[in-house]
């Protein structure tokens, strides 16, 4: 499953190569994935639209467009974004095609059909209840203790709670807990301050 770090290296490793281009041909091969607009919208809005930016805010990738609109995709336990040659065509578990005018496109294959995509023009309609970034910059023990404070959920369920902290995933929770040496079973609010720092 896709993790924070793993969504940040697919952000560095695309964003050299997506931003600036421009999107033509888009074809929806599973609209369910669809979660802000229908096929036909969604193809109409993206089509020559130049992508200006590329971010990540929790597990999501942002596409930022020119045209004001926000494309943003969460991979889910399976999801992957491809970029490849036009000439691949869809694989069995492709969803989404993007055609980049580069003779490129961006393949959205899920093999368990959990990832999801926005096209919003607000993105705080879709990230705005995401917790602290746990490697952002004001992220501290500080900050932990305060979010910690007078909480009484165990410690795995809350640190896997994306409104809680975003990003965090199965993997990366236990590793985590195993280098603190705490039990996940552990209730937040039986913690001092060393065991969160």
């Amino acid at each position: 499953m896709p993790e924070l770090p793993e969504v940040e290296t697919l952000r560095r490793d695309l964003a050299g190569k997506l931003v600036g281009q421009r999107i033509g041909e888009v074809y929806v091969l599973w609209p369910d994935c669809l979660q802000s607009c229908s096929p036909r919208d969604f193809a109409r809005y993206l089509e020559r639209q130049r992508i200006d930016a590329l971010r990540r805010r929790g597990k999501y990738l942002i596409f930022e467009l020119q045209g004001g609109r926000v494309l943003i995709f969460h991979l889910g336990m399976s999801g992957r974004l491809l970029l490849g040659g036009q000439s691949q065509g869809p694989g069995k578990y492709t969803r989404l095609i993007l055609e980049l005018d580069g003779q490129q496109e961006l393949r959205f294959d899920d093999t368990r059909k959990l990832g999801r995509v926005y096209l919003v023009r607000n993105i705080e309609a879709v990230v705005g209840k995401l917790g602290p970034e746990p490697l952002g910059k004001g992220f501290s023990a500080e900050v932990l203790c305060s979010l910690l404070e007078g909480r009484r959920r165990r410690l795995k369920p809350l640190l896997l709670n994306q409104q809680f902290l975003a990003g965090l995933g199965n993997i990366y929770t236990d590793e985590a807990l195993f280098e603190a040496a705490l039990h996940p079973g552990t209730r937040a609010c039986n913690l001092d301050k060393g065991e969160i720092e």
